[in-house]
């Protein structure tokens, strides 16, 4: 859906300054909280989904349409400060952050999905202090648009010049938004995946009470609409002995094409050899659960004392099989000698 490597901030606007995009998307773009920055002074803003009355309550927009479809909606952007603001509009794609946030392409990324296909009545607007302006917006579905969801955003941003500690001027964009989900008509084919499951083990040399183990694994969203649930980690040891087992883990909404990364932690595990980490996966979509998925990851955690103890026990054994056999060897060897010298008995 997205290079996430491209979320990286754009060039610099002049020499010695640099643009940084900071994503405030407050609510993590489901609240209409007002954005602010952490100056008394600065803007505080809001935008938020509407109608051409003014904001009904809804937290985001949620529409379900088939292709070449079109649909015509409204959203507010509100000047709560002391002061007028221009604030700039646009729509973008959206994608799940490895941290399972909901995240936003940057402005410097051209939307290619659901973004692309909203079109603004206007790029910027300038607000007076304590004021609000409602406008209507246009989403229509291209041909040829793949069934499923597709999720993004529409965004209110402001970019400011400030002066950083070392006396440079910075360019800070602060944004805000409502998300947007769209669900095209066709064939759903919700999937989720385990994969890249990493087993770290601080190996101690004294085997009680074990050691630290670390878990690292991701799950991926395989299919085209959106997915939750659950996740827990099981730690397995030779002949299948269950050693650990995790909390279950709520997982964040996962968006189609996106994945996230999750770590569990284990305090004490026994190193008995080979150790296998087992992440059991039951999601589900907003209406179904899905069939449970699994993964898993092996690392070979080896009893150092105990093992020195059996080499000890088993060098103590062999010593004494050698001792016993070197003792028998002699006693053989002695032997004709011995009869050697006994004295010949003469007949009277």
């Amino acid at each position: 859906m997205t290079d996430h490597s491209a979320f990286r901030t754009g060039p610099a606007r002049r020499v010695g300054a640099f643009l940084v995009t900071a994503l405030a998307l407050l609510g993590t773009l489901t609240l209409p909280t007002p954005a602010h920055a952490a100056g008394a002074e600065d803007p505080t803003w809001t935008l938020v989904p509407s109608s051409p009355s003014g904001p009904k309550g809804r937290k985001q927009f949620d529409y379900e349409l088939s292709v070449t479809e079109q649909i015509t909606d409204w959203f507010s952007v509100s000047n709560l400060g002391d002061k007028p603001i221009k604030v700039d509009l646009y729509p973008t794609d959206a994608f799940t952050a490895l941290d399972g946030g909901f995240a936003l392409l940057p402005r410097s990324q051209a939307p290619s999905d659901v973004g692309s296909w909203i079109k603004l009545p206007r790029a910027t607007v300038t607000l007076p202090a304590g004021k609000r302006t409602d406008m209507p917006f246009r989403l229509a579905v291209p041909a040829g648009t793949a069934p499923g969801d597709h999720v993004g955003g529409i965004v209110a941003a402001v970019t400011e010049e400030q002066v950083g500690k070392d006396g440079q001027r910075v360019y800070v964009e602060r944004r805000i938004g409502a998300r947007v989900y769209l669900r095209v008509a066709g064939p759903l084919r919700p999937a989720a995946a385990v994969g890249a499951v990493r087993v770290e083990y601080d190996n101690p040399v004294v085997p009680l009470p074990g050691e630290r183990m670390t878990v690292t694994y991701r799950i991926a969203n395989t299919g085209n609409v959106r997915i939750s649930g659950r996740a827990r980690v099981q730690v397995h040891g030779p002949l299948g002995v269950r050693l650990a087992t995790g909390d279950l883990i709520d997982l964040p909404e996962v968006l189609p094409d996106s994945e996230i990364r999750l770590t569990q932690e284990f305090a004490h595990v026994l190193p008995v050899g080979p150790l296998t980490a087992t992440v059991v996966l039951n999601a589900q979509t907003t209406k179904e659960p899905l069939p449970s998925q699994e993964g898993s990851g092996s690392v070979l955690a080896v009893p150092w004392a105990l093992l020195g103890l059996l080499v000890l026990i088993l060098a103590v054994v062999a010593y004494r099989l050698w001792l016993r056999r070197a003792r028998r060897l002699v006693s053989r060897t002695d032997a004709p000698f011995a009869d050697a010298r006994k004295p010949e008995r003469v007949g009277s």
